[in-house]
């Protein structure tokens, strides 16, 4: 929706179904200060959103495993506790 508004702020003709390319650049911003679209010069990302949603897409693939965000954010941080069982 934050793209959107900001595509509409720059007279962008946007139609029903059209994709809008664009990169967050800080999540804690309000609505259209939070995204650069793709065509603007982006100097910057916000990282930990995106690690956010990965982890999150992690998750649902791994869930089964019952493995969660906390097993998850270990293995990516490299502090995995490893158990008996676990093998080297």
């Amino acid at each position: 929706m934050a793209a959107l508004k900001r595509a509409r702020d720059q007279d962008l003709g946007v139609h029903p179904g059209q994709d809008i390319e664009y990169v967050v650049i800080d999540d804690e911003k309000a609505s259209r200060e939070r995204v650069a679209l793709a065509h603007e010069a982006i100097e910057t990302y916000d990282a930990v959103d995106y690690e956010t949603q990965l982890v999150r897409a992690v998750e649902s693939v791994l869930s089964p495993l019952r493995l969660d965000r906390t097993d998850i954010r270990r293995e990516l941080d490299g502090t995995r506790v490893h158990g008996i069982t676990d093998r080297a």
